[in-house]
């Protein structure tokens, strides 16, 4: 693990934690906003590498739009969050209708754009669910910990023993040891965080829960290695120092969060 990553990580760690645990919820979800568009930019930089010309800065507008609207928030609006979805769907497809480019590519183009709001904006939205639903901030600590416990115990396990690929044509380094880490280190760290966080959860469903997360997190992780591998880059972005861009890492928490969020319902 390079330098720079340890200390971006030490950086940025407890600003995020700071944000989450001490200041006012409209805080976190303009954070959530703020990786939204830059996630969809990611994602979009991605497909245009293709030859895909997506409608970027109307995508980039519509997530954010998702996020502030908070459409799995405890106080949702009558509407719910079918119509935000419909409403996005037919304002991109009518963008596209009456845009000057030329007619061919925009199954693609539209089809694209669309990939990246569900993908980034709808996944991502759902850390602002849980941090606005009851013991919000605990229970979003608790997914952090959990999901960097994994990443870490897979990084360095992996890195000791891996003998045996994982899913060696999607992401060549990471090992069935690493996996095996990760998943122990993320059952120890949220026995823990049943202790300091949310004591009223069992032992054996805090275990369960870890295990999980941790499994759900390494899917997000393989998903979007198998995007950058199939347009050739292997970063996201470069915006984190060390860690590249905001989709690497968020990958596994846009994941997670949706399983977190539908158990605590």
């Amino acid at each position: 693990m390079s330098a720079s990553r340890v200390i971006t990580g030490i950086v940025l760690v407890p600003i995020l934690l700071i944000i989450v645990w001490l200041l006012p919820y409209q805080y976190f979800m303009g954070l959530v906003a703020v990786a939204t568009v830059v996630g969809l930019h990611e994602f979009y930089r991605m497909a245009e590498a293709r030859g895909v010309r997506p409608l970027s800065k109307l995508g980039m507008a519509l997530g954010a739009l998702l996020i502030i609207l908070d459409l799995y928030g405890t106080k949702r609006f009558d509407w719910g969050p079918a119509f935000y979805i419909t409403f996005c769907v037919i304002t991109v497809l009518t963008a596209r209708l009456f845009s000057s480019r030329q007619v061919e590519g925009a199954l693609s183009d539209v089809a694209v754009t669309l990939a990246g709001l569900f993908y980034v904006a709808l996944l991502l939205g759902f850390q602002v669910a849980i941090h606005r639903g009851y013991q919000g901030k605990y229970w979003l600590v608790f997914l952090y910990l959990v999901i960097w416990a994994s990443d870490t115990g897979a990084y360095y396990i992996g890195t000791a023993f891996g003998k045996h690929r994982l899913y060696e044509k999607i992401s060549p380094k990471k090992s069935i040891e690493g996996l095996i880490g990760g998943l122990l280190a993320s059952v120890i760290i949220a026995l823990l965080c049943k202790q300091w966080l949310v004591p009223s959860l069992g032992i054996i469903e805090a275990a369960v829960l870890g295990v999980v997360l941790a499994l759900v997190g390494t899917i997000g992780d393989l998903v979007e290695s198998l995007l950058k591998r199939s347009v050739g880059v292997k970063d996201s972005g470069t915006i984190i120092r060390g860690h590249g861009g905001i989709l690497d890492r968020m990958d596994s928490m846009m994941f997670a969060a949706p399983v977190l969020y539908y158990y605590l319902q």
